[in-house]
């Protein structure tokens, strides 16, 4: 079949039928706004599965590293390139709408979150420092790009269209993982079992929250927020268990923060959080009988509490402005590579390849003071999702402070904050969101058209004014 492909006769004929074919649906998207918002939706949810990790087939060199890891073929960085460049170029009509007030958009959001602002700055800067600054500039300038397209999502899309976004994301992720990577451990489409773990805890709750703003549906969205839960069991994943319990206590603890002033509100999710923090420090130092007698897993986890320690000591080498974005985990640079000091001896020789703590590796990449930047981001975010979840009684009021206790909770003993991952883009957008709820102006009305309100037989789909 490859061969066949290959073919000059075949292969050129391939490559001229997908050129008309995109000049159609180019001029169909152009004079049609509704396909635009659809190819545009697509391209968000593609994007999200392929960042999240997603490994079927080919589809994991489509991930934004493919342009900045080092060694990578041309014929790669082309194959990623191939994804991305088609869909900028049919939405190119929609964007001559919906990029008219981005900078105001983008202003607004830095007003609100300054912080976060200071610590994009802040990793250009250790990215130029760093030993390797051509490759930790690149990938950093790569890891930008990425960021500005999700601030354009958080920018775009109302909460309401955010969740939708989300739900079929983790729908689609639960539907194909039943197909893929089902054995021992199940780890579905993803690389690793935690990965898919925490990916089923989120859709199994978004699932049933759907359930809730769906009433005529909700068996369905029942039946497979049960699929999920099954399915994170499947994963074998300790800290996965644990993440659903403290998931499952936050949608029971949210309904009392609701009632609560703003200020008294933020100071109980602190508490919650500290809390589950706690909980998951607590079974990582108590593995041996927490995790293999309670939780049936082995003793893998204990390691961490030993890298972390190794870790704290060579970022304090390096307090200021770290080793740069992919600056410390350099295993390409041979003897060179600055995490050859986290080699244990005692355990014959053996050298981690991340420190399983994602505030960690953001230490190592850019020091300190870019960790507690990045912490005065979050806190304000969180703050926002406060406010957001006593101003408003619809069921998706919730979904930011839900966002931010999964990113706070799987990033203890799971990285992920630090680099572009589904983590990542899921804090960009919801921060970018929430600054604008917060700071919204009647000047900022993001619409392109009135809204048309249909009746729609579709169970995800909800009319908004943003998405």
């Amino acid at each position: 079949m490859k061969q066949l492909i290959l073919h000059p006769l075949v292969f050129t004929l391939l490559v001229l039928a997908s050129i008309v074919y995109f000049i159609i649906s180019y001029q169909l998207i152009s004079r049609n706004l509704k396909w635009a918002k659809i190819i545009e939706k697509i391209f968000i949810i593609s994007s999200m599965l392929i960042i999240g990790g997603m490994t079927i087939k080919f589809t994991g060199r489509f991930h934004p590293q493919a342009f900045y890891v080092p060694g990578q073929r041309f014929s790669y960085i082309l194959m990623a390139l191939s994804f991305y460049a088609p869909f900028f170029v049919l939405l190119l009509p929609r964007f001559r709408y919906t990029l008219r007030s981005y900078i105001s958009a983008l202003i607004t959001f830095l007003k609100a979150n300054p912080f976060f602002c200071i610590f994009i700055l802040f990793r250009l800067i250790a990215s130029i420092l760093s030993a390797t600054p051509e490759h930790t500039f690149k990938a950093t300038i790569i890891l930008l790009i990425v960021t500005v397209c999700f601030i354009y999502v958080g920018k775009q899309y109302s909460m309401k269209g955010l969740f939708d976004l989300l739900l079929w994301h983790h729908v689609i992720a639960l539907l194909l993982s039943l197909f893929f990577g089902r054995d021992s451990n199940w780890k579905g489409i993803y690389i690793h079992k935690n990965i898919f773990g925490f990916t089923m805890d989120l859709a199994a709750i978004l699932l049933y929250l759907q359930s809730i703003r769906v009433p005529r549906y909700k068996a369905l969205f029942l039946a497979l927020s049960a699929l999920a839960v099954f399915c994170a069991l499947q994963s074998n994943s300790g800290m996965a268990k644990v993440l659903l319990i403290i998931l499952i206590f936050l949608l029971v603890f949210l309904r009392f923060l609701r009632q609560l002033p703003p200020r008294l509100a933020f100071a109980s999710m602190g508490i919650f959080l500290a809390i589950g923090i706690s909980l998951v420090i607590l079974i990582s130092e108590n593995a041996e009988y927490l995790i293999v007698e309670k939780l049936g897993k082995d003793m893998t986890l204990t390691g961490r509490t030993y890298i972390w320690r190794e870790v704290i000591k060579a970022v304090n080498k390096h307090p200021w402005f770290g080793y740069g974005y992919e600056g410390f985990w350099q295993f390409w640079r041979g003897l060179d590579n600055p995490a050859l000091m986290l080699r244990f001896p005692e355990f014959n020789g053996f050298m981690p390849e991340q420190s399983h703590n994602g505030y960690l590796e953001i230490a190592l990449e850019v020091g300190w003071i870019g960790l507690a930047l990045f912490i005065a981001s979050l806190l304000i975010s969180v703050y926002y999702g406060v406010l957001h979840l006593t101003r408003s009684q619809d069921p998706e009021s919730v979904l930011p402070l839900l966002i931010f206790t999964y990113i706070i909770m799987t990033n203890v003993t799971e990285s992920g904050i630090n680099y572009i991952s589904m983590t990542w883009i899921l804090y960009v957008f919801m921060a970018t969101r929430l600054s604008l709820n917060t700071l919204d102006k009647p000047s900022m009305n993001l619409n392109i058209q009135k809204p048309i309100v249909r009746k729609s037989k579709l169970p995800f789909t909800r009319t908004s004014i943003r998405d």
